[in-house]
């Protein structure tokens, strides 16, 4: 089937707030022509997304579906959307950290909602994509955007643990393993795992302000205060995260290889090794 799309279009689900909010306002302002879909269960924050693209003469450029990830007849609303408009680009930065609970106290179908968000809902979502990615990727063999799956995962996946994140830790790990093994069983496609940094977002507010206290460790959550102190070098504010993953998906720079999963400044770094 042939393809006589000229503009880029992206899904990003989970793009609403946080960094997701911060990559669809990037991709604004470095594409002048880029179409978004915008998949997001707050319609509140969606209905934010499109007065700021107001209000710089953008919103034609966005479509928005407010839908749960983890609900099959909204994403096949979201199908459907992406049937009629196309899908070049996907990018996956749904989650959650909940719940934060002590294995002896986990509920565990709160556990199980954890991995219907970061780890179901992704794998439901690229599979109703990939036959619009790998369209695109045919007929757009020498553009990195095309044909791209970008997820956000954490590096809670293997290296870092704090008392009642089980629920959180497991699931990123399950996701970075997917995003390894989906690029080895699609190898036309471009997969790359994204992981953010400490981001200014609602899960360190609530820690500092001891929301998880007698859960994680008093030294756990003190950590949390001390680096909050130190200001952006330590807690990040979402736009970083969220420009880089912006320019991976316009095709601005290349990132790294298929199947990695690297911080957001190792894809994209300040210096290219060899220039």
């Amino acid at each position: 089937m042939e393809d006589t799309r000229e503009a880029q279009s992206i899904l990003i689900v989970g793009g609403g707030n946080g960094i997701g909010s911060s990559i669809v306002r990037s991709i604004l302002t470095l594409s002048p022509s880029t179409t978004l879909l915008v998949f997001d269960n707050d319609a509140s924050a969606i209905e934010d997304l499109l007065t700021m693209a107001k209000s710089i003469k953008q919103s034609h450029r966005i479509c928005s579906i407010v839908g749960d990830v983890t609900n099959k007849e909204d994403r096949l609303v979201c199908l459907k959307r992406c049937t009629e408009q196309g899908v070049d680009t996907l990018v996956y930065c749904a989650g959650t950290i909940n719940p934060i609970e002590r294995l002896s106290d986990l509920d565990i179908d709160e556990v199980k909602t954890a991995y219907e968000i970061n780890v179901f809902g992704c794998m439901a979502m690229v599979q109703i994509c990939l036959k619009h990615l790998r369209r695109s990727r045919y007929h757009n063999p020498t553009n990195y955007a095309h044909g791209k799956i970008l997820i956000l995962s954490s590096a809670c996946d293997a290296d870092v643990t704090y008392h009642g994140w089980i629920p959180y830790c497991t699931t990123k790990a399950a996701l970075t393993r997917f995003i390894a093994c989906l690029a080895h069983e699609e190898p036309t496609l471009f997969v790359q795992g994204v992981y953010p940094k400490l981001t200014r977002t609602k899960m360190p507010a609530e820690v500092i302000a001891g929301r998880y206290t007698e859960v994680m460790a008093d030294h756990e959550i003190e950590r949390f205060k001390v680096w909050s102190g130190m200001g952006d070098e330590m807690v990040e504010p979402p736009e970083w995260c969220g420009e880089a993953v912006a320019k991976l998906a316009l095709g601005l720079y290349e990132g790294g290889k298929s199947g990695e999963t690297k911080y957001y400044d190792e894809h994209i770094p300040k210096k290219i090794t060899g220039t």
